[in-house]
């Protein structure tokens, strides 16, 4: 009788706004599931998982994840990684106690250069609809703005802009308006192409390389080489024996 193969156990990926485009390159035994709740990662120890990767949770809409939920999963022996979004700062909070993080803006919440739970914040679309962001998170604005080719005074002008806007209505054509009233259409027209060539999202790169990460580790180190036994290894094997 044929044995049956060991079951794999699925890492969960907790995400959805900060999801970078590739995002269906994710493969077995990563599985995707919803931004998550409060509850949700309790409930997950159901499913046996190989390790949780948090990245995008719930903020207003229903309670968030809690730092117990976590340490819950922890001490089951189950790994779980944070980036990118909640992810980022959960992992900040609790690196202490064995949660991994990873990216740009963990380290960022790590070190003490972004503080507010409402830098990574976005409105987004629903369930039906990817969760795909609405608005711009203040962390993908101020990276943005940093590689951009702005002059000195335009970029810290946009970034204490940015900074104001709650991010339900943070966008960059609402950054750029608010800069042309201050600094005319022509300045502002300047700055937004400077804007367009250089946007990109911190929390999607975070995302993706985590994502990559967890896949290295999935993967393992590769096999052992099979080394032809020929008569002239076999007499090097025993000089080398002698």
């Amino acid at each position: 009788m044929r044995a049956c193969p060991p079951r794999v156990k699925p890492i969960l990926l907790f995400a959805g706004p900060s999801l970078p485009e590739e995002a269906d390159t994710i493969a077995a035994p990563i599985l995707l599931r919803p931004p998550a709740r409060c509850g949700d990662l309790a409930r997950a120890l159901d499913d046996d998982p190989a390790a949780i990767l948090l990245v995008d949770g719930v903020f207003e809409i229903a309670p968030t994840v809690w730092h117990k939920e976590i340490l819950l999963v922890l001490a089951r022996g189950i790994p779980v990684y944070g980036a990118a979004s909640l992810g980022a700062l959960r992992a900040a909070e609790l690196d202490r106690h064995g949660m991994i993080g990873a990216g740009i803006i963990y380290e960022a919440y790590r070190d003490g250069a972004v503080e507010s739970d409402a830098a990574v914040m976005v409105a987004h679309a629903p369930a039906a609809l990817g969760y795909r962001p609405l608005t711009l998170a203040l962390v993908d604005a101020e990276a943005s703005l940093l590689v951009a080719a702005l002059d000195p005074d335009d970029r810290r002008l946009l970034q204490g802009i940015a900074r104001r806007i709650n991010f339900r209505d943070r966008t960059w054509p609402a950054i750029v308006g608010a800069f042309a009233a201050r600094r005319g259409i022509a300045q502002a027209e300047r700055a937004r192409s400077a804007i367009t060539v250089a946007a990109y999202s911190q929390k999607s790169r975070d995302t993706a390389d985590l994502i990559a990460l967890v896949q290295r580790q999935i993967a393992g180190p590769p096999p052992p080489a099979v080394v032809p036994r020929t008569i002239y290894m076999e007499e090097l094997i025993n000089i080398c024996a002698g």
